[in-house]
Formats: structure tokens, sequence, C-alpha cells
């Protein structure tokens, strides 16, 4: 309990140098405020609560996303970690966060935030730290309030931007994730080239791991917004380099949005490539999700025809699968809209080719019909064919009834004939009048035929007129000018 009581008060300290302003803020403070929450970071992660860039790495192990080493800790869990709270973990000097370190080009070109610069040999000759903030007073050691995290903030705004960054060597990644230090780190990437930079180096290669992460992933966004050509084909390359991966943050809540912002920034045939590649063996589970559609959706709108050529043969193979399911039918229909060509072609002969199922279904009816209001001939004669001898059936089911409607509306007038034919030739045709969805499909017909078979229709109907006027369903029918003659 003892343990668990320290480890609190250290957090709680926090917030309050967040607060203050810290992370680019303005006041008045000396290096001994910057050294107070480094020294609180470097105490969590020596209670295990988190883990510097610079510690070796922990054996890999997959999460819910399959990345390794990304943990989240679960309920019940304790968040002291096995490594045992140490009063020498006090008398151990490490540097600031926050103390300027003169950047090394050289040095962030080899991923200058894997390592940090290792502690002197031997520590300073210190008084060991008080344990809580009151003991601290007494003894004269500094104390983390928000009036003295107000003074210590103007300190860091004050220090050059190149060197507050620099100063998070090593912690980056971490900085990142919080709420506070996302924000100042979008703020830096507006400063110019250098912080560019200085930021890719410290966060590229957490870059599956941010995206994903609640705050880390508009700093992901942001950054591939200003990146120049090598440091987003640095990305890409880390991105693409297990396909399951990119999958994986695009079927995420945040990620999904970090790789719709990834693909707008793409601007050679190599980076579409390499991202469209990666998607690929994903294509049918991020097609019917709430989260990967959009991504998928995203390629059809940022790419050209051809560079969607793999999306198009995915949809052409599975139509049925994707137009039944209710973000698959609107993905369908765009694709049909961007493919061009043999591409269209394809996609739509199997669209026709399955229509008879798809037309009876709750979402599959809308892709029948965006393909009939196309008005390409051989869909809609093969269309046709297939609902031949079965438009009552079609006509008195809830959804399957639209597209009757459909047919009798942009069929050719051959065809529209049979449809009406068939209905004639139905013994009760009081049932479809009555029916609450084929009373619709019979007002449609004396709205779209004329001639011979429009007089046939509406002689067939007047002998149940009195029907008519009594039945709910049948109203619209009764409400046509020509029937009350």
């Amino acid at each position: 309990m003892k343990l668990d009581r320290e480890m609190e008060m250290l957090l709680n300290e926090i917030p309050l140098l967040h607060h203050g302003g810290l992370l680019g803020g303005s006041g008045d403070a000396g290096a001994d405020d910057d050294a107070d929450l480094s020294f609180l970071i470097h105490e969590l992660a020596a209670m295990g609560v988190v883990d510097g860039d610079d510690e070796p790495p922990a054996p890999p192990a997959a999460d819910g996303l399959g990345f390794p080493g990304f943990i989240y800790p679960t309920k019940g869990d304790s968040l002291v970690a096995s490594n045992p709270f140490s009063i020498a973990n006090y008398c151990s000097h490490m540097p600031s966060l926050f103390d300027p370190v003169p950047f090394d080009a050289t040095g962030a070109a080899d991923g200058w935030d894997i390592r940090c610069s290792p502690p002197p040999s031997a520590p300073p000759a210190a008084m060991p730290r008080a344990r809580c903030k009151s003991a601290r007073r007494k003894n004269g050691a500094m104390a983390a309030s928000p009036k003295k995290c107000g003074a210590a903030a103007a300190a860091a705004a004050a220090k050059p931007h190149g060197e507050s960054l620099a100063g998070l060597r090593g912690f980056m990644y971490h900085v990142a994730r919080d709420q506070h230090g996302c924000r100042f780190l979008q703020q830096r990437l507006d400063d110019g080239k250098r912080e560019v930079d200085l930021i890719f180096a410290g966060v590229s290669r957490h870059a599956a791991q941010l995206m994903v992460d609640p705050f880390g992933n508009y700093l992901m966004q942001k950054l591939l917004a200003v990146c120049d050509a090598g440091q987003r084909m640095a990305l890409v390359f880390t991105l693409t380099a297990d396909p399951f991966v990119l999958v994986r943050i695009s079927l995420n809540v945040h990620g999904t949005r970090a790789v719709q912002k990834l693909i707008e920034s793409l601007r050679t045939r190599e980076e579409i490539r390499l991202v469209v590649d990666a998607l690929r063996p994903g294509f049918l589970e991020l097609i019917k999700d709430p989260n990967g559609n959009h991504v998928v959706q995203k390629c059809l709108q940022s790419f050209e025809a051809d560079d969607n050529k793999a999306i198009f043969d995915a949809a052409s193979i599975h139509c049925l699968d994707i137009g039944m399911q209710c973000h698959g039918c609107c993905v369908l229909q765009r694709c049909i809209a961007r493919s061009r060509g043999e591409h269209r072609e394809k996609l739509v002969a199997a669209i026709a080719c399955n229509g008879f199922e798809l037309a009876q279904d709750a979402y599959g009816n809308y892709v029948v019909q965006y393909v009939m209001d196309l008005k390409i001939p051989n869909a809609n004669s093969s269309l046709a064919q297939q609902f031949e001898g079965k438009y009552i059936h079609l006509s008195m089911q809830k959804f399957s009834s639209n597209v009757v409607e459909k047919c009798l509306k942009v069929f050719k007038e051959a065809d529209k004939a049979k449809i009406i034919l068939e209905l004639l030739a139905m013994p009760h045709l009081e049932r479809l009048l009555q029916h609450p969805y084929a009373n619709y499909v019979i007002y449609s017909a004396l709205q779209n035929s004329k001639g011979s078979l429009h007089s046939a229709l509406t002689n067939a109907i007047r002998p149940h007129v009195e029907l008519l006027r009594t039945s709910p369903y049948c109203k619209r029918i009764y409400s046509r000018a020509l029937l009350k003659k």
C-alpha cells in the first residue's frame, strides 16, 4: 500500500507540470524545474509505469492489433511493475527531458531517439530525494507546485524550439501519446523544417502504434501533411513491411483517419503500389467494416482507375457478399462510379449475374437499382431474363418490389409489357391491389404504361373499385383520375 501511495503521488505531479505550461507555456524558471519533470518520468520508468525509448526492447508480444510490444494494462492489473522501488533510484543522475541537447543531423539519420546519452560514470553527490512534496519543502528541495510549474514553463518556452525538442530525446513517443504533449508537438511542426525533422526522427519508428492512439493519430496526420517526399516514403516502407499491420490500423477507429490521411498524401506510383498491395489481403474485411470501408473509399476517390484495379477485381469476385452488407453496398456503388472501361464492364456484369439474389436483399436491392439506372443494355437485358416469370413473387416482397418499380421505369417497352402482362395473368388481381408492397407496383404500372396495355390494366382494376375505396393500401390506385371515370 505504501508503494502504491508513493507512485500515485508521483503520477499526480505530472498533470501539474503539464497544466503549468511546461510543454510550451510562459513564465520564469531555472534548470531545476526541467529536472523535476525529468526526474518524475524516470522514477515512473524505474517503477515500470513508462518505458524510455532508450531502454532495451521487451520480448515481442502481439496485442489486439498485432503490434509487438504494444501492451495495455487489463482490469485488475497492478500498475506497479515488478521492479522494486529503491531509494537508490533517487540518487541516480538522469539528464533532464528539457535540457538543451545539441542536434546532430548524422545522429538523426541513424535513429537518434533509439539511444540516449549514457549517464555519467560517477553520480554527483546529492542528498536523497524526499518521497513526498511536503517533506521536500521541509528539506529545502524543489517542489512541483503550480506556481513553480508556471515559472518553469516560461523557461521552456524561452528556449529555442530546436533545443526544447532535442530535450525530448528518448521520450518523444511517450510525449506524442499524451494529450498535452501531442498538442505541443503539433504546434512545433509549424515552426519549420528543422522541427519537422526532429519530430520525425523521434516518432517514425513508432508510426504504427501512434496511428491507433487516441492522441498520437492526430500528430501522425499532421506529420504526413508537412513531411517531405523522402520522409513520406520512409513511413510508407515502415507501415507496409507487414501487410496485415496496415489492415489492422485501417480497422481501428483512430487508425482509419490516419490511413486516410496517408492515402491523401501519396504522390508517386511506387507509394500507391506499396499501400494498395499492403491493403490487398484485407480488402473484403475492410469493405464490410464500419471503419475500414472509409479507407477503401478513400483509395477509390484519390487513386486513378488503374491503381484501383485490385479493388475492382475483389469487388467483382465478392459482389454478392459485399452487396448484401450495409457498408459493402455503398462501396460497391462507389466502385462502379469510379471504374472505367473493362473494369466497369466486368463489375457490372458480375452484379447483373447475381441480380435476382441481390434484388431481394435489404441492401443489395440498392445496388441493382444503381446498375439499372446506368441503362447499360447488356446489364438490363440480363436482369430482365432473370426476373421474367418471377415478377409477382418479387412484387410481394418489401425490398424487391422497389426493384420491380425501377424495372417499369427504365426497361425497354417490350420488357415493360412482359411485366404488366405477368401482373394481369394473376388469377386474383385483388390480392395484389390489397398487398402492402404489390400495390405500389400496380400504381407504377399505371404510371408507366400507355396505349392498349394501359387500357387492359385499367379494365382489369375497375371491377374492384369498391375494394379500392375501403382498403388502406388501394387509395393511391383509386386516386388515379382515369379510374374514377
